[in-house]
């Protein structure tokens, strides 16, 4: 076990490399002191306890990793049938979506993007209808976004954090839960041809549940429980997870286009069902790799968990740094505001003129992105870490992303939207 401590003299039992008893050392506030007045089931030896905290001035971490069976690495399918299912069910909702407004407004019309042509001409009634559709579609997502992605935001930061009290592998199944029922929502909507409002029943449970920003919480935390830390095998874990993830990505995307532009919405969503389902299974044959004696016993209320959440950036701990924290907040923030307002719009931008494509296309494209985003990307930016330091690889990723866009939003012709995906994913 190694021990570190921090406080205002730097010294404990007189000198700051004297040899520390952790049976003695008393700190109020200290995770021993928690751990003393929170035996776990009557023990008092802190061989097994690990933890640490924002305010602590103790901080015990364990440092070998225990021998978990080969089902550890059940993360990684586990993972990649998520995200198989996630990607279907996204691509195959979002064409949705516009196929259904296009069928409620213009129930006698077939020309928008059916066979990958739509009229181009901007004075004529088609045109018109098109940016009709487009309008009403765009709006409905930006529905969708809003009732899942606040719930989530909350439900993330109480859900991460209940891991130290309830264990990992409860986080592996909730997020297949919430995400399970939205595309449940979607296939008897689609089956059913309800009224869109229906499918914000599932989106809504989906935010509670996490979204799949839970599934990533879990799946990285628990590579960090399996490895050592600073050795090879956690940047195995870590690769193999985004393997998994850019694996899927790939894949699937490519694939969901045929299956949408063959057999409709209802059975790619109902696919995306079962892969989620799988998923959820899987999750049953991961071990535990927290158990009982290493929890948190105690009972902290959920104001709490979101104020030494929000701590970090607000409170007065780590002054002098804690500027540094939000500057990183406010540019990853305002990178994911372009990264997943872009995503939401991009489909309805390649459906409309000048492009009209088809779901094979749309499914092209989006293999393309993963595979400059995954594969050329990480080879990239290994290859500007030798010569540059992280902040100017960060600098330069932005600046190609937002040459990436400027690109795609001025692109006339296929071959110009690629070119602005690459210079958007080539370093992201």
């Amino acid at each position: 076990m190694s021990f570190s401590a921090s406080t205002e003299s730097s010294h404990l039992n007189g000198s700051p490399g004297g040899s520390v008893s952790y049976d003695s050392v008393s700190i109020p506030g200290s995770t021993i002191e928690r751990y003393r007045r929170h035996p776990i089931h009557g023990h008092g030896a802190l061989d097994n306890f690990a933890g640490s905290h924002s305010t602590d001035r103790v901080h015990l971490i364990k440092n070998q990793t225990e021998n978990f069976s080969w089902r550890k690495w059940l993360v990684g399918p586990y993972c990649f049938l998520y995200m198989s299912a996630y990607i279907t069910s996204y691509y195959t909702f979002a064409e949705y979506v516009y196929a259904k407004i296009q069928g409620d407004l213009f129930p006698d019309i077939s020309y928008f993007s059916s066979n990958g042509s739509c009229n181009v001409d901007t004075n004529s009634t088609q045109y018109k209808d098109q940016l009709v559709v487009q309008e009403h579609s765009s709006k409905w997502n930006t529905y969708y976004s809003i009732v899942s992605g606040i719930p989530a935001i909350f439900s993330n930061v109480i859900l991460g954090s209940s891991t130290d009290k309830f264990g990992r592998k409860f986080l592996f199944f909730l997020p297949c839960v919430g995400t399970l029922v939205r595309m449940l929502v979607s296939v008897v909507g689609i089956y059913t041809n309800f009224d869109l409002a229906f499918h914000i029943i599932g989106y809504v449970i989906e935010g509670l549940t996490g979204q799949m920003f839970t599934m990533l919480i879990v799946c990285f935390t628990y590579v960090a429980d399996i490895t050592p830390a600073g050795g090879k095998m956690r940047s195995f874990g870590i690769t193999m997870i985004e393997l998994s993830i850019g694996i899927a990505i790939t894949i699937l995307s490519f694939t969901t286009g045929y299956f949408i532009q063959d057999y409709g919405f209802f059975y790619p969503m109902l696919s995306a069902g079962i892969m989620m389902a799988a998923s959820f299974v899987a999750a049953f044959f991961i071990p535990e790799t927290f158990p009982p004696a290493k929890r948190d016993h105690s009972k902290p209320k959920i104001t709490e968990k979101l104020s030494t959440a929000f701590g970090l950036f607000f409170g007065a701990a780590n002054t002098g740094y804690r500027w540094m924290y939000n500057v990183i907040v406010i540019a990853f923030t305002m990178t994911m505001l372009g990264v997943f307002g872009r995503s939401s719009v991009l489909p309805l931008y390649l459906l409309d003129e000048p492009f009209c494509w088809t779901s094979e296309k749309i499914g092209y494209f989006a293999s393309f992105r993963s595979i400059v985003q995954q594969f050329i990307g990480i080879g990239m930016v290994k290859g500007l870490q030798s010569v540059l330091p992280d902040v100017s690889i960060a600098l330069i990723g932005c600046v190609s992303f937002f040459g990436g866009n400027v690109v795609e939003g001025l692109a006339s012709t296929d071959v110009m939207l690629y070119i602005g995906e690459y210079m958007l994913c080539h370093v992201y």
